[in-house]
């Protein structure tokens, strides 16, 4: 064999065994992109379930929601019912004794009036029986949180 031979056979026996590991090198990045498909598909599954849950769980808060909504509606009519109906007994109590609110503004003007009239019965009404008159006729403030005054008619000086 001549030298060129035998430099042509193992030039084409290099480029074989070259060429067998370019395509085991290709067979691994091959090999190496299948798992790595696996693995993202496997990834994938695992998110569409999570999504999935995710979509349950939010449907189910908003079931939560809706009741406690209906609940919160429930209270306020049952809330507003109670309300109206003490409202009414308390209408229906001012009605069924009409003098009672003013009774003890009465009251209060008359006892000052008649304890005026007779500390002043033989002389003429001082500066502070007059005042202590007017403030003794003002009245109080009522439960309901109204306030009504009545003055006593001061009296007449005797001459």
């Amino acid at each position: 064999m001549s030298t060129s031979l035998r430099w042509s056979r193992f030039f084409f026996v290099a480029l074989a065994i070259a060429l067998a590991g370019c395509a085991s090198h290709a067979e691994q990045q091959a090999e190496q992109a299948e798992a790595a498909a696996a693995r993202s598909e496997q990834a994938a599954t695992r998110a569409e379930q999570a999504a999935t849950q995710a979509l349950d769980a939010a449907n189910k808060a908003t079931e939560a929601a809706d009741r406690a909504t209906a609940a919160v509606k429930d209270a306020t009519k049952e809330i507003n019912r109670v309300a109206d109906h003490l409202d009414q007994m308390a209408r229906d109590r001012e009605a069924a004794t009409p003098g009672r609110r003013l009774s003890h503004v009465t009251k209060s003007a008359r006892r000052a009036a008649s304890a005026s009239a007779s500390s002043s019965s033989d002389r003429a009404p001082s500066a502070e029986a007059s005042a202590s008159t007017g403030a003794s006729a003002a009245a109080s403030a009522t439960s309901d949180g109204a306030t009504s005054s009545a003055v006593a008619p001061a009296p007449s000086p005797k001459k």
